[in-house]
């Protein structure tokens, strides 16, 4: 939804805003307005550092500019104004979350995408169009992606362009987006999606119909993933695998919890006994997946293969990638410095110098949730802003993916 400039009478209606009285009419005459008030007082104050890259100026004219929008608005209307409010803070774990009763409103294309060598691709799409699996996604109702992302990044809490693209594809289906951002007029209108497939070098458009949310689960959908690498993601929250051709144990950590029917203490004990009495020559560290949590659980695992690492001299490689995120990018960093490891993958989806430590409120109105950061972490005064990027720089490939091969692990094997 593109923003026009504040035409006089607005600015004045803007100053009376701030001034008091009538603020207090408006707010509290709509709900959802007392919803974007609610937040434009209280996200700043609760904050570490709210305004440490923005504006309160920007900030008060895009509030003044949401309460006007939202008069006649809809409920998903006023999820992502106030989603592109707390997108101020310029901090990827500040954000605003989805309620029962909004999923229950949402539509979606019968598709996904993720962001891979460079461009988007259809990485889930109904059965009747699998052929365009991997292909790469040009434009959404003739808007090409890149304008659509420049459009949908104000609404999408981030401090780097890798979580963004992460961020983003879990919402890039919506149709309510679509409708928000103005390139579609309703949410259940069809949309046109045009896709250059792998297979030939012409465009290819299709038309997709929305379904809600409880239709979508009916659907039958073809994946990129439905040849799965034996060290690709899972639902373990960890696991440990014996690669013996290799002599080298792979343990992916895919949360940073520890799980009741399995601690993680005791895990970890497991795989210090095990690297003690197996003498491997590679250990690698899978992170890619992990969105974080509680860094602390891991470091156990840290010091104690920094001991053995010293008296065995076996290799360490940490697995890092667009998922890599919060806790488990300080996990990474941890391995970095306290042992001799290697980082290696893609640049993360969590910034090396962050905010965090969240806390949360729920919105008076609306019960919608809002998560905000506490602290600042600085891994390192010297890096430079942005992703944690890996030593050795390894991308997965759309062929690699397909046929179900792990373009990390299996480069790593190959070269040990």
């Amino acid at each position: 939804m593109k923003h026009t400039h504040l035409s006089v009478s607005l600015m004045i209606v803007a100053a009376l805003l701030f001034l008091g009285g009538c603020a207090t009419k408006i707010e509290e005459g709509n709900p959802r307005q007392q919803d974007l008030a609610y937040l434009y007082k209280t996200l700043p104050k609760l904050h570490v550092d709210f305004f440490h890259e923005t504006s309160r100026t920007d900030f008060k004219n895009a509030y003044v500019d949401a309460v006007r929008r939202t008069e006649n608005a809809s409920d998903i209307d006023l999820y992502f104004s106030l989603r592109e409010l707390a997108s101020y803070a310029k901090d990827s774990h500040t954000s605003v979350g989805l309620t029962q009763e909004l999923v229950a409103q949402l539509s979606a294309i019968p598709a996904q995408f993720s962001y891979v060598e460079g461009a988007w691709r259809v990485s889930v799409v109904e059965r009747m169009h699998e052929s365009l699996l991997g292909g790469e996604v040009i434009a959404i109702n003739g808007f090409p992606m890149s304008e659509v992302e420049r459009l949908a990044s104000p609404l999408f809490s981030h401090d780097n362009q890798v979580w963004l693209r992460h961020y983003l594809s879990q919402q890039l289906n919506l149709t309510n987006l679509y409708t928000y951002l103005g390139i579609a007029t309703s949410p259940t209108e069809v949309v046109t999606l045009t896709v250059k497939p792998r297979s030939i070098d012409e465009n290819q458009t299709i038309s997709l119909h929305p379904v809600s949310a409880e239709e979508y689960g009916m659907l039958s959908f073809a994946t990129w993933y439905q040849t799965h690498p034996e060290t690709g993601a899972t639902n373990a929250p960890y696991r440990a695998l014996l690669l013996e051709e290799w002599n080298t144990l792979f343990v992916q950590y895919n949360v940073c919890m520890s799980y009741e029917e399995y601690p993680l203490d005791g895990f970890i004990k497991e795989i210090l006994a095990l690297v003690e009495s197996a003498s491997f020559d590679h250990v690698m560290i899978d992170l890619r997946y992990n969105s974080g949590g509680d860094s602390r659980l891991l470091e156990p695992l840290v010091d104690g293969l920094d001991v053995l690492q010293e008296k065995q001299g076996f290799s360490i490689d940490v697995l890092i990638g667009e998922g890599t995120f919060s806790s488990a990018l300080m996990n990474a960093m941890h391995f970095k410095k306290r042992t001799n490891a290697r980082l290696v993958g893609e640049p993360t989806g969590g910034s090396l110098n962050h905010y965090g430590e969240i806390k949360q409120f729920s919105l008076p109105g609306s019960g919608i949730p809002v998560t905000y950061s506490t602290k600042h972490f600085v891994m390192d005064k010297t890096y430079q802003t942005g992703s944690l990027v890996p030593d050795l720089v390894i991308g997965k490939t759309v062929d690699d993916i397909l046929s179900g091969r792990d373009t990390v692990v299996e480069a790593l094997l190959q070269s040990y």
